[in-house]
């Protein structure tokens, strides 16, 4: 039964403006999940301003169809008001649509970007927000990425900086650092700093595990909450490892690092790790819902 009404909605006679209204609808709903899944697939999103050009075809696409309807009732100032209700159904249905959307993409979804060009373009700014420091201007950009689990979300910026002496003496007059060992992801003295780490150096499954046993040693057992927001990042593992390890190559094993919390509240973890060997700057931003 839901077939043949399925068939005879398709099927339907109808006149033209309805025609092009219901494919204003249908049309623009179905081009916009094609523009979402083509704007997250990396290599494409590498190619400059290809997705800004692709969203510009859903506007684009949308007014056509209403001018096509305004032809359809007549091209006349008579026809500007179907026209113009057409243009409010049809943005209403459009809304509806959407906000189950951005409420599925919100809470229900997960994406990994890296060294796109918009991420690449937003470098600077991102550093300066972050941290609330200037934008090294002998940096070399390494590394920039964003990492979505859910609701959830971890950026992280790799800088190499050619003064790095410099930038230390800098950075210490806005924060105090500490001077640890760092064999990524693990921190000398294993506290935990509330953020999420990206799977910079192919040892991302194996550090959760650990810390999945070191809270059970706690007395927590596989299913409590806790544990599971540990496991669950071992999910991801594949769709978070870099495609590009060299600028890894002097970040990765034991390395001694100078270190700040810049800020950590309930659901914000800012980190900064130097590595002053290896002229190496890492900065991490973690949101949580």
């Amino acid at each position: 039964m839901l077939m043949q009404a399925a068939k005879a909605f398709i099927f339907k006679e109808r006149r033209l403006a309805s025609l092009i209204w219901l494919w204003g609808v249908l049309g623009t709903l179905i081009l916009f999940l094609l523009v979402d899944y083509l704007t997250t697939i990396t290599l494409l999103s590498k190619i400059p301003y290809f997705s800004d050009a692709l969203l510009w075809l859903i506007p684009i696409y949308y007014f056509f169809t209403l001018y096509q309807s305004y032809r359809a009732y007549g091209s006349d100032l008579g026809a500007s008001i179907p026209t113009f209700f057409q243009f409010i159904l049809q943005m209403l249905v459009l809304m509806i649509f959407l906000s189950f959307w951005f409420v599925y993409s919100m809470f229900l979804t997960t994406d990994y970007q890296d060294n796109t060009s918009s991420l690449r373009k937003s470098a600077p700014s991102f550093f300066t927000d972050v941290s609330k420091l200037s934008y090294p201007s002998d940096a070399t950009l390494e590394h920039i990425s964003k990492l979505k689990l859910g609701a959830n979300f971890s950026e992280n910026l790799l800088l190499s900086v050619s003064d790095i002496d410099s930038f230390i003496n800098y950075a210490i007059g806005h924060y105090s650092f500490y001077r640890l060992k760092m064999n990524y992801p693990e921190f000398e003295g294993g506290e935990d700093y509330n953020v999420i780490y990206p799977d910079f150096c192919a040892n991302f499954e194996s550090y959760w595990e650990k810390r999945a046993a070191a809270w059970m040693e706690f007395g927590y057992k596989e299913g409590d909450d806790v544990i599971e927001g540990v496991l669950i990042h071992g999910l991801y593992k594949g769709r978070t490892e870099v495609e590009n390890k060299d600028p890894f190559k002097n970040f990765c094993g034991t390395r001694d690092i100078l270190f700040t919390q810049i800020k950590r509240e309930t659901e914000i973890g800012i980190i900064m790790v130097i590595l002053p060997k290896e002229k190496l700057v890492w900065l991490n931003s973690t949101g949580w819902f």
